[in-house]
């Protein structure tokens, strides 16, 4: 079968996009020193209380918003009502496009077990022996956790997440949903975003390159299971998210990516100095699974470390575009995931680094103030059986300055006994 989309090896020139630095994360409820808020807490160091005491305003979701982009589609033969997109809270702000729908045998272990069997051999889907290409599917390390939402059941988290190629410098990238929702013969339906991206060097984000990239090689690969019939148990939904394209890449990633990449995109020709739309035809691919896969329990394990020494934009407290830092130091990665005898999966994922910060004038590259620390940890783990799914995100930032402590905190609970929940609050200098 030949894919929608030309695939092209991935040469040289994208390396040049490595050695990038990640500065968010997700750490279960990290003790804070209360002088870093500034206050005296009797509460014994959680970050959130500590800011109610000083006053610092909080975010608070509880999962009571419905999104108000909700579609219903014919999901072979039963109407499915959910919202098309994925977000980094809960409050409807669209992140990522949804661009599978399963059914049939399609609990997130089962498609999990599914991809994780299949050898690293495309040539069969017109895709080259290369890089990412030839790469085999994994748990994945530093997705931050995602939220979605069906009509049946309503919010619902990314426990499982899975990756083709590393995490930097490009990657595959693959976040299932299982909802409430249930097919004509009582089997489970599941939602996915999977998208192809890039780390961007010396920010806290991957840049996606094309949603429909990464849909179709999923469609390849679960084709290349055997679980399904191509004939009757692929099919289309209609244009659900926006079409041609759905958010842009920055000039600054798109100026540096080479030919071969750009072609698969199909954007101008660089350089541009206006954003280029992502790739997306707005149409999710709903898929059948009318076989189960070999669920084998185990272990598995991930880690690596990021270096860098570079200009980086303020990640948060920023006073405009040219605030900008010259970054040196490492952040360790690691994800562990658990598959036991009862069918039940679980992981654990983080990081941490301790980091060198200095500002910089970013039209010279010389110092406007004196170095200081930045803490950077988080952590995140989730669990999915037969009967629940949920997951937790914790994210911390803390810098250390002259003029007093900076700090930005997240935090997310998606399925946890029916109380969801999103809070998040920044502590800046210009804000006391």
């Amino acid at each position: 079968m030949k894919m929608h989309h030309k695939f092209s090896a991935i040469l040289m020139p994208i390396l040049i996009l490595g050695g990038m630095l990640f500065l968010f994360g997700c750490s279960e409820d990290t003790p804070v020193d209360p002088a870093l808020i500034g206050t005296e807490s009797s509460m014994g160091g959680d970050p959130f209380v500590q800011a109610e005491e000083k006053g610092i305003e909080i975010e608070t979701q509880d999962g009571s918003i419905t999104p108000t982009e909700l579609v219903t589609v014919d999901c072979f033969g039963r109407p499915f009502t959910f919202w098309p997109f994925t977000g980094a809270k809960l409050d409807g702000v669209p992140m990522d496009p949804v661009n599978l729908i399963f059914t049939g045998n399609a609990d997130p272990i089962q498609i999990r077990a599914a991809l994780l069997g299949l050898d690293g051999d495309r040539t069969v889907l017109g895709l080259p022996d290369a890089y990412p290409f030839n790469q085999v599917w994994r748990d994945a390390i530093g997705g931050g956790v995602q939220s979605t939402y069906a009509d049946e059941g309503r919010w619902v988290g990314s426990v499982i997440q899975l990756t083709l190629g590393e995490y930097q410098p490009i990657r595959f990238h693959l976040r299932l949903f299982r909802t409430a929702a249930r097919a004509d013969d009582g089997s489970p339906v599941t939602i996915a975003a999977a998208h192809f991206e890039v780390l961007i060097p010396g920010t806290t984000d991957h840049q996606v390159l094309s949603w429909n990239a990464a849909r179709d090689i999923v469609v390849g690969d679960m084709m290349r299971t055997g679980l399904l019939n191509p004939a009757t148990d692929l099919m289309p939904t209609g244009e659900i998210t926006p079409a041609p394209t759905f958010r842009y890449i920055i000039p600054a990633v798109y100026n540096g990516l080479p030919p071969e990449l750009l072609a698969m995109i199909g954007g101008p020709p660089p350089p541009v100095e206006d954003p280029v739309g992502i790739p997306n035809d707005g149409h999710a691919m709903m898929i059948r699974l009318v076989g189960p896969a070999t669920v084998t329990p185990g272990e598995f394990h991930d880690a690596t470390t990021v270096e860098f020494g570079q200009f980086v934009p303020r990640p948060y407290c920023s006073s405009g575009p040219y605030d900008y830092l010259w970054i040196e130091g490492t952040v360790d990665f690691h994800n562990s995931s658990l598959l036991d005898e009862f069918g039940q999966f679980s992981y654990q994922g983080g990081y941490s680094g301790v980091l060198t910060a200095v500002p910089v004038d970013i039209s010279t590259g010389q110092p406007i103030g004196p170095p200081f620390t930045a803490n950077v940890k988080g952590n995140q783990h989730g669990v999915i059986n037969f009967s629940n799914a949920k997951v937790k995100a914790f994210d911390q930032k803390l810098t250390h300055e002259d003029g007093g402590p900076q700090l930005d905190f997240i935090r997310m609970h998606v399925g946890e006994n029916g109380r969801d929940m999103y809070r998040g609050f920044n502590k800046c200098l210009d804000g006391e």
